[in-house]
């Protein structure tokens, strides 16, 4: 059985050379090597696999999800020792297991991620008794845990959780920059909370706050992440000429660091902040390109979303014919994929407006804003719009 976590630099090599072993089985193979050799059984390849879970977030969640039940299965196998050396293995599981509900987080899976938290949580408490936390490991835990409870709108939790990094880091940003860009990490996830409850003036606050602490040259993609929150916080509040200084750097940004999808969100901002500065023509034909490109990709609430955009440019001409079409193509959308139930009241009740010729633009926003703020809130209720 393996004897050490958080080992130094050569164990971390060995480390990267067990994890290149692995690599080019499936993961029913990998499972069966890591139970049958003891090599694999080594603290600094769990926390290698969490590492690789968190990468493999963004880019395949259900990769993420495997790397972190690895990571799960050593850690689980390590041989109980000496006292202290027991704390630090516990340590390691409730590490591990808060990898794995963060990777179930990301996969959509919120049940099964709350419930690896709970089997987290019990490992820390048994680690941390009387000895604290050995391993610098309680912010990171912190933080996927602030993660899950702002998906599942616990706000009150996530906030009480980042706040508590947020002040771990700053205890010691003075001495470590590092610490400096962690706490302002912390407040970027506190400002996403905050715009997920509606509030981008909050989120405004935060993300301000934040960029005198994120360095962009030791974390380029998180500093993506901060100037594009807050570039769709100004555009929610319609403070469209700051939000149009932002754009260059944005998108630059984007094709630099970020995935397609970031570019695409970014060209989604620059239609709504065309629209809200008059530039109607430019608006509906970038509104127009990114339904058809959200549509390409399989991604048709988005799709309808932008439909949705373009039918209050329409409905703000008085083009009724016009958004009675686009009304039409968006019911073709929800009905070929399994939205809420209440996504369909929503677009029942705007139906039924255009029909009436009641459809103007300021109902096809709120119908709009319903949607966005549906995605992230699978328990709203719609109530009729006056």
């Amino acid at each position: 059985m393996a004897t050490l976590v958080n080992a130094p630099a050569k164990s971390q090599v060995q480390a990267q050379g067990l994890l290149a072993e692995l690599r080019p089985y499936r993961f029913e193979d990998q499972l069966h090597l890591i139970r049958a050799y003891r090599r694999f059984l080594d603290g600094s390849l769990c926390e290698l696999l969490c590492q690789e879970s968190v990468r493999l977030s963004t880019v395949a969640p259900d990769r993420a999800v495997e790397s972190a039940e690895l990571a799960v299965v050593i850690a689980d196998l390590l041989k109980d020792c000496g006292s202290l050396d027991c704390r630090r293995i516990y340590q390691l599981r409730g590490y591990a297991w808060a990898h794995d509900g963060n990777a179930r987080r990301v996969l959509g899976d919120l049940r099964n991620a709350d419930e690896s938290f709970m089997i987290a949580e019990s490992w820390w408490e048994a680690g941390v008794a009387g000895v604290g936390d050995l391993l610098g490991y309680e912010p990171l835990i912190l933080d996927h845990k602030a993660s899950l409870r702002i998906a599942q709108r616990r706000f009150p939790e996530a906030f009480e959780m980042l706040d508590r990094i947020f002040a771990i880091h700053m205890g010691t940003c003075r001495e470590d920059l590092r610490d400096c860009h962690l706490a302002g990490r912390a407040l970027i996830k506190k400002a996403i909370g905050y715009a997920e409850m509606g509030e981008p003036e909050q989120a405004i606050r935060f993300l301000h706050q934040a960029e005198g602490l994120v360095d962009a040259r030791r974390d380029p993609r998180l500093f993506l992440c901060l100037r594009h929150n807050l570039l769709c916080s100004l555009t929610n509040v319609e403070q469209y000429g700051e939000a149009l200084l932002m754009l260059p750097e944005i998108e630059a940004l984007c094709r630099e660091l970020g995935n397609p999808l970031d570019l695409l969100h970014v060209r989604w901002s620059a239609g709504r902040i065309a629209a809200g500065i008059g530039r109607v023509e430019e608006a509906r034909e970038l509104f127009q390109e990114l339904r058809q490109e959200f549509a390409a990709r399989g991604l048709g609430y988005d799709a309808a979303l932008i439909t949705l955009d373009l039918s209050a440019l329409y409905a703000q001409a008085g083009a009724l014919a016009e958004v009675k079409k686009l009304s039409l193509e968006i019911a073709q959308i929800f009905h070929a994929q399994d939205v809420p139930r209440e996504a369909l009241a929503a677009l029942l009740f705007f139906q039924k407006a255009v029909e009436r010729e009641r459809a103007t633009a300021q109902l096809t926003r709120e119908i709009g804003a319903f949607l966005e703020q549906l995605r992230s809130d699978p328990g709203l209720r719609f109530e009729r719009i006056r």
